[in-house]
């Protein structure tokens, strides 16, 4: 998720900018996790903080996880906070607010130590238990802004454990010992250890291979993963083909962090060089599912990772991150998945064309887009993406998903494209943007994309309207139309049939009852009945 700059660049901006940079003698900040008490889903974590400047030390525990865009608090999960100085003697730490903590009397030097409990592993959060750590880095390290441009470094204490194995982009630097540039690639890094099953392959890409890691934790076969590896190198391939190329991966390496097992929660988080993809189902029972979630994770090492909008940089752990590009970032990126699947052979031509119902039906009646277009929807993440809150939200009528409505209008602009112009996709449009700025790595602005797609066209006249009627308006176009000359009819399905669909309905002592928001242009809104 956070955009890690070229090792140039980094080197001369640390010389020539930075406050604190390991060229001049800054030590890096180190941590180090105990695994005292993972039955309880407990770890020790001691954080070392050296080269400090004379005035108190500010420890913060993040609020916003990269690839989320909603406030979480992870502090609450965080207790036995303690501080010693260089030599071992207990500092002062005052507690300032719900995520941070102030410490005081040290000359330089802080080792900060607490305890972490965590029992919900997936895309945001952390799971511990005595058969693995899954570990999301803010909900799991605290940080300080005096050292966040330093080089970090990660070890585990793995003397109990022998047999298990840590994976995670993060550069090794020795026994279960790691490195990262700095806080933002850091924070970008999940991080896997347990008993991890491995697969790999190499992929060329423009005659240098850079290899691609299935890191498991699965109670499946090693012949059903050595299958579904097989579907994943197809997906690899497929999606590389939209841009040309894969990524420059930092480290030559992309790793898939899946954890199919019981004891985690669904999920599906895209990072830099790596992706943490989560369920409770089984390959055995649910490959064709969760290969879906592979594709889509994958395409965002492009679109969103590298093709990244201004508004998510740089990204703020501190507070929520709102961005108005998740239309493209996540709705393009919902709008391949399926895509790049029946492209690999993965998903039939009638389970492709079925597939696309529900997000028409979903987006084309849903009273949301009386309100707000996909740049608005997307404003709305920090409400919505995993956010959580227990009064009552009127989504049902004014909110339809960026993922869902991004991607209606990817299938919008690829079959426009496909209509209106001779040799021109949607892939044409990606590979513009890939080029231009996700190679580059220089963020995007709304505008740029207008232009990216005036400049794919030829038709500048074309990209305006199209941004002005579908991008920062609500209009949807004609399907009928657009579906007619790919052999796709398109119309209601059951059109004699009465408007039940969305409604919540408790039937209780032979009655049925509302249960639940009831939609805005259904005939019982319009009855007054709530």
């Amino acid at each position: 998720m956070i955009k890690r700059p070229h090792l140039f660049t980094f080197l001369i901006t640390a010389l020539f900018l930075l406050p604190f940079n390991p060229l001049h003698g800054q030590r890096p900040v180190r941590y180090e996790v105990t695994l005292s008490n993972i039955k309880q889903h407990e770890i020790v974590i001691s954080a070392e903080f050296p080269s400090l400047p004379q005035q108190p030390l500010v420890v913060r525990m993040p609020t916003s996880s990269p690839g989320r865009y909603a406030l979480h608090q992870f502090a609450k999960n965080v207790y036995q906070e303690k501080a010693f100085d260089e030599n071992g003697n207990p500092l002062k730490v005052v507690k300032t607010d719900l995520s941070t903590w102030e410490v005081t009397g040290h000359r330089g030097y802080v080792r900060f130590e607490y305890t972490l409990f965590a029992n919900h592993g997936d895309g945001t959060y952390s799971g511990i238990d005595n058969r693995k750590l899954h570990l999301n880095m803010p909900a799991t390290f605290v940080y300080t802004h005096t050292t966040e441009r330093r080089p970090v470094e990660l070890s585990f204490d793995l003397k109990d454990h022998p047999d298990w194995s840590v994976a995670t982009q993060l550069q090794p630097i020795g026994r279960n010992t790691f490195r990262a540039p700095d806080y933002y690639y850091f924070y970008d890094s999940p991080t896997m250890v347990g008993d991890i099953r491995y697969r790999q392959f190499e992929v060329e890409s423009h005659g240098k291979k850079q290899t691609i890691e299935i890191a498991a934790q699965v109670m499946d076969s090693d012949s059903l993963l050595d299958v579904y590896a097989g579907w994943v190198q197809k997906v690899v391939e497929e999606e590389k083909k939209v841009y040309g190329e894969l990524p420059d991966y930092d480290f030559g390496r992309y790793t898939f962090l899946v954890s199919y097992n019981p004891w985690v929660f669904g999920d599906g988080m895209e990072h830099r060089n790596s992706t943490v993809c989560s369920s409770q189902g089984s390959l055995e029972r649910n490959a064709n599912q969760l290969i879906g979630t592979i594709a889509h994770e994958f395409f965002h090492c492009w679109n969103v990772e590298r093709i990244r909008p201004q508004s998510l940089e740089p990204f703020d752990f501190d507070w929520a991150n709102m961005s108005g590009e998740l239309w493209l970032a996540e709705g393009f990126t919902s709008y391949y998945d399926d895509l790049m699947l029946r492209r690999a052979g993965l998903l039939s031509e009638e389970d492709y064309i079925q597939g696309l119902k529900g997000g028409l039906n979903y987006t084309i009646n849903g009273p949301g887009r009386d309100f707000r277009g996909p740049v608005e929807m997307s404003y709305q993440a920090p409400f919505v993406d995993a956010a959580t809150s227990i009064d009552e939200f009127n989504a049902v009528n004014t909110f339809i998903s960026y993922y869902t409505y991004g991607s209606v209008i990817g299938l919008t602009l690829d079959l426009t494209l496909r209509n209106r112009f001779e040799n021109v996709t949607l892939d044409d449009f990606m590979r513009y943007l890939w080029g231009h700025y996700g190679k580059t790595e220089i963020p995007y602005q709304l505008p740029d994309l207008q232009e990216a797609l005036a400049t794919v066209t030829g038709d500048a006249v074309f990209a305006a309207d199209f941004f002005e009627r579908y991008i920062y308006g609500h209009d949807l176009p004609d399907f009928s139309e657009l579906f007619e000359p790919m052999g796709v009819n398109f119309g209601l399905q059951h059109p004699e049939s009465s408007d039940m669909a969305h409604l919540m309905l408790e039937f209780r002592n032979g009655k049925a009852i509302v249960n639940g928001p009831i939609m805005k242009n259904h005939s019982l809104y319009g009855a007054g009945v709530n």
